[in-house]
């Protein structure tokens, strides 16, 4: 049984639903407003009743025996979150946590889908094969894992062109100083006139930081190495787009970056190469790049991959809602 067929025979809840391709609906195991992970979570009110919760979902989510390390790692997130709640509040950390659970689902969504499209066509291929015989150039285009992968090495082939930014020269202020044409009876009254009490200025408000607008989306939960080890991490992505655009055309491009992330991050880590922020920055570079090549609408201005502990609560609470505008002050 594969990692996404993770039906339990002896379980008659709707935790363990199949989809029509055999794969696990995810969508049911978190959503479900009576049974689902994320309705459980929103009814807690205290750290009392949030732990033991979590501990329940880690051994729904990771059951299967070779789970015992991610679901370890898992936890051991999850207890960072929590540990927190004394300083942000039980409110802000449980909104941690669900944009932690919601990144978990969109990965388990992706990764099943993904597994039922190579099962599909994986099927066409062999019957394809069984009907006429096709040559090389048939089997790498009929097969997407071989033709993503070759999207992604070119792709990381791209160098990256600084360009030199250029500063205005000093200008010097050639104006001479102007002579005093007053008299010398006006100096002496005005130095004689008693000086006047002036009102002291009111302090002037500090002026507001300005902010800058994205669109969130909602989290992305990739397996990423870090340190030599296996780790999962949680980034929301930030799209910067022109002011004409409409955010409706933004949201349809999530499935395209949730992929594209997904795979980079992937060949990252079986590659070895852990996940700093200059590997996250490269990926979404690329995936800006692959999706404004493929979208015949809205072009992506600017896409930025963050660490969804290092957002404020309202970015993450907007981003576990799915495809809203936020203003932030400056990117971490």
């Amino acid at each position: 049984m594969n990692e996404e067929q993770t039906q339990d025979p002896q379980s008659g809840s709707t935790q363990r639903v199949l989809n029509p391709d055999g794969t696990t609906n995810w969508t049911v195991v978190f959503e479900d407003p009576q049974q689902g992970v994320l309705a459980a979570v929103a009814a807690t009110t205290s750290m009392k009743q949030l732990r033991p919760v979590m501990g329940s979902i880690a051994q729904l989510l990771f059951k299967r025996k070779r789970d015992a390390g991610p679901r370890a790692e898992f936890l051991s997130r999850i207890e960072r979150v929590l540990e927190q709640a004394d300083i942000d509040g039980f409110d802000a950390a449980r909104d941690r946590v669900l944009g932690i659970l919601n990144a978990e689902k969109s990965l388990r969504i992706e990764k099943a889908a993904l597994h039922a499209k190579n099962k599909a066509t994986t099927q066409s291929i062999e019957k394809r094969r069984r009907s006429t015989r096709e040559g090389p150039l048939e089997a790498f285009l009929g097969n997407p894992l071989l033709l993503g992968g070759s999207v992604a090495l070119s792709l990381g082939l791209i160098a990256l062109v600084v360009g030199l930014v250029l500063m205005p020269p000093d200008v010097k202020d050639e104006k001479a100083d102007e002579a005093n044409s007053q008299t010398d009876t006006q100096t002496q009254a005005a130095e004689e006139k008693p000086a006047e009490t002036e009102p002291a200025a009111a302090p002037r408000p500090a002026p507001k930081p300005k902010q800058q607008e994205f669109i969130a989306l909602k989290p992305i939960l990739a397996e990423v190495l870090s340190d030599g080890s296996r780790r999962r991490l949680a980034m929301i992505p930030l799209i910067e787009i022109d002011k004409g655009d409409r955010i409706g055309e933004v949201c349809a491009l999530n499935p395209w970056i949730i992929e594209g992330v997904l795979l980079r991050m992937g060949a990252a880590a079986e590659a070895g190469t852990n996940a700093d922020d200059a590997l996250i920055g490269k990926v979404a570079r690329e995936v800006q790049k692959d999706i404004n090549g493929r979208s015949t609408g809205v072009k992506i201005k600017r896409l930025a991959l963050v660490d969804l502990r290092k957002l404020t609560k309202d970015v993450v609470k907007a981003s576990n809602r799915g495809c809203e505008r936020v203003g932030i002050e400056s990117l971490p």
